[in-house]
């Protein structure tokens, strides 16, 4: 893990004063089929059934035992469907839906090849949008989308969850990547583009998890931070009972917490409280304003905001601080 470069300082400064540009990796399911939204709804932790098209919203997939398969974004539209899951997780997220699927008038796609996205980060991204597509996007609700033109191309714009105040996402017909690419280097000088490692710091500087690091089948949703993804009015779904089990007892086990310490965290590092084992660090990161920070689970009764932990890497131990999320 190293310190970031002197032109992802510039990005990471801009992306919390200003506005950036990012070419993300994203997965892209398309959804058909009457009973698309319906079927989504009975599988997963939010409320979809009453979704327009235009409109979106995030919702979690979980198995049987009420742990994470994925986070989903559902796009709807009058005739599919898109739902954005993370990368390389496709065929998993296919491989669920398709063992649901009986009787329901639904069929699941890749579609991730058609498409190339670029999103922009930022508290002055409304202004930026505004500017290129030529019309206001200020009151574009979260996780709904609109259809725009930018660099002269038809495009789908999503609101997404920020790290830093706003964030949208982009989608263009794939054939058109390398021209979306250049026009944003043409704007390089007044709008910078951030590289993987900047969007992961701001990543975990936020509290958001990543598939194959918080997102995992080793934890629900509570566990991962996700309770305003869980809607407890709606009917059944795979999980519901053991989730709604959990929030109702107060059974919470472990929770997502950030770390600071001096020195260098590594991932898979246990937590200790004296002589106790009491969780891991999942994501570890060196920020320019907080040093070096990490997410990580701890069991509920040793989640104090601002207490001490022991941490035991490869051969050695340190001490971390307990930080509320997003890191401030």
């Amino acid at each position: 893990m190293t310190s970031l470069t002197s032109n992802d300082r510039i990005s990471y400064a801009a992306a919390k004063n200003a506005v950036v540009f990012a070419f993300p990796d994203v997965a892209i399911l398309q959804a058909r089929g009457a009973d698309r939204i319906d079927l989504l709804n009975r599988l997963s932790t939010n409320e979809l059934k009453q979704l327009k098209p235009n409109q979106g919203a995030r919702t979690v997939l979980t198995n049987e035992k009420g742990r994470i398969i994925d986070v989903l974004t559902v796009l709807s539209d009058a005739d599919d469907a898109l739902l954005l899951c993370s990368p390389s997780n496709q065929s998993n997220v296919i491989q669920w839906l398709k063992k649901y699927t009986i009787m329901d008038d639904f069929k699941i796609s890749d579609a991730s090849a058609g498409y190339c996205a670029l999103e922009i980060h930022g508290p002055e991204s409304t202004s930026l949008l505004t500017s290129l597509a030529g019309e206001i996007v200020l009151d574009l609700p979260m996780s709904h989308w609109q259809k725009v033109e930018i660099f002269g191309h038809k495009a789908m714009l999503i609101r997404q969850p920020a790290f830093c105040e706003f964030s949208f996402l982009l989608l263009f017909e794939s054939p058109y990547k390398e021209e979306i690419s250049l026009e944003v280097a043409a704007l390089s000088e007044s709008v910078p583009t951030m590289s993987k490692e900047v969007f992961e710091v701001l990543r975990i500087e936020a509290g958001s998890g990543k598939f194959g690091a918080e997102l995992t089948d080793s934890y629900n949703p509570l566990e991962a931070g996700l309770l305003h993804l869980v809607n407890f009015k709606k009917g059944c779904y795979i999980g519901q009972e053991v989730i709604a089990r959990i929030d109702s007892y107060n059974k919470v086990k472990q929770r997502i917490m950030g770390f600071v310490s001096k020195d260098h965290l590594t991932v898979g590092s246990e937590i200790w409280v004296n002589d106790t084992l009491v969780g891991t660090l999942t994501s570890v990161i060196i920020s320019p304003d907080f040093g070096n920070i990490a997410l990580g689970f701890i069991r509920g009764e040793f989640a104090h905001p601002h207490s001490t932990v022991q941490i035991h890497g490869d051969n050695h131990t340190l001490t971390a601080e307990i930080k509320p999320l997003p890191f401030e």
